[in-house]
């Protein structure tokens, strides 16, 4: 279908329609493709600052600030004072926030599984190893982080 296109835009092209299908299929929950990295990220590590968000994402502050207002002003995510240090916040799931994970998990592996579909079984696990790779080693050559697990 697109014999030409490079790399870079074959995988930009995947990632815009995840980010479509993504909005459709959470927007029911009042969330969407943007948020939805962060609450993956907080429901495996809460209590950790913004800064660590937009440093694990390669994401300006900016930007992480205003999806996690919007997660906090809908109410799936709250900040508390950091009892080591006074003057810094960590960032929890609340009630609402854990209460739509599983429905989030389910929709993303959906969306994957329907992706991956056109492939054969092994293919798909072949994929999958050899995306992580590629994504490490493009960390590596735009120099925006020494390292990231991407596992």
């Amino acid at each position: 279908m697109y014999p030409d296109m490079p790399l870079g835009a074959l995988i930009s092209l995947i990632r815009r329609n995840h980010v479509i299908a993504l909005n459709i299929r959470l927007k029911p929950l009042g969330l969407s493709a943007g948020q939805f990295p962060i609450l993956m990220f907080l429901s495996r590590k809460e209590g950790i600052p913004q800064e660590t968000l937009a440093r694990h994402f390669h994401l300006d502050k900016a930007t992480i600030a205003r999806a996690v207002r919007r997660l906090e002003d809908d109410g799936f995510v709250c900040r508390r004072i950091d009892p080591g240090n006074r003057r810094a916040y960590g960032l929890f799931l609340t009630g609402k926030g854990r209460g739509v994970m599983d429905e989030i998990l389910a929709i993303e592996a959906a969306w994957e599984e329907e992706l991956l579909a056109v492939l054969p079984e092994q293919e798909r696990d072949d994929v999958i190893r050899l995306l992580r790779i590629l994504a490490e080693h493009s960390i590596l050559l735009a120099g925006t982080g020494a390292g990231h697990d991407c596992s």
